[in-house]
């Protein structure tokens, strides 16, 4: 188990920069972290992913370590953040593979003649409004569904958000002008 007091100490002086205290720091929290993202998913492929990640922002974000925390509570808060974030990534993925896989939009349908005819008409009606679009805004919607990271870290979150919300907008409008309501 953690002496954390010790933790304490480690992340202080990690924070005013003394390089020492790195190496026993991230033995003492990288093992730890990893458990803990790892039940937390239920994976222990990606929570040794998530743990990385989460290690790699707490090192790059130690300028900002207040001393009056708890320095294991907040390891385990950037780790939970980072699971949060992998849950989620994990889940729009699984959707958009259903998705594919039954021709629609993700939700339950019978798979007779009929259903599958309509879904693939929704998926063609779908692509169709999305390449009225401009390119960017195509882009950044297909980096919203698909969580295509490298976009994203081109643009500050703020930006990024405000372009998807533009997109969808235009989106919604291309799609009722050619289908009706949305």
């Amino acid at each position: 188990m953690i002496e954390r007091a010790q933790l304490d100490r480690w992340m202080a002086a990690a924070a005013d920069g003394d390089r020492a205290a790195l190496e026993p720091l991230f033995a003492a929290l990288s093992p730890v972290v990893t458990r803990y993202a790892a039940r937390f998913l239920g994976d222990p492929a990606l929570g040794e992913d998530a743990a990385q990640e989460a290690l790699v922002r707490l090192f790059g974000r130690l300028d900002r370590y207040d001393r009056t925390r708890d320095a294991l509570t907040w390891a385990l808060t950037h780790a939970t953040w980072e699971c949060r974030t992998v849950r989620r990534r994990v889940q729009r993925r699984r959707e958009v593979a259903e998705a594919a896989a039954i021709g629609g939009a993700g939700e339950e349908r019978t798979h007779d003649g009929a259903g599958l005819a309509e879904d693939r008409e929704l998926v063609r009606a779908a692509v169709a409004t999305l390449e009225t679009l401009a390119p960017r805004d195509a882009e950044v919607i297909v980096a919203a569904i698909t969580d295509d990271d490298e976009l994203r870290r081109t643009l500050e979150p703020a930006t990024f958000r405000k372009r998807l919300e533009r997109a969808v907008a235009r989106l919604r409008t291309s799609w009722r002008s050619r289908h009706g309501t949305l």
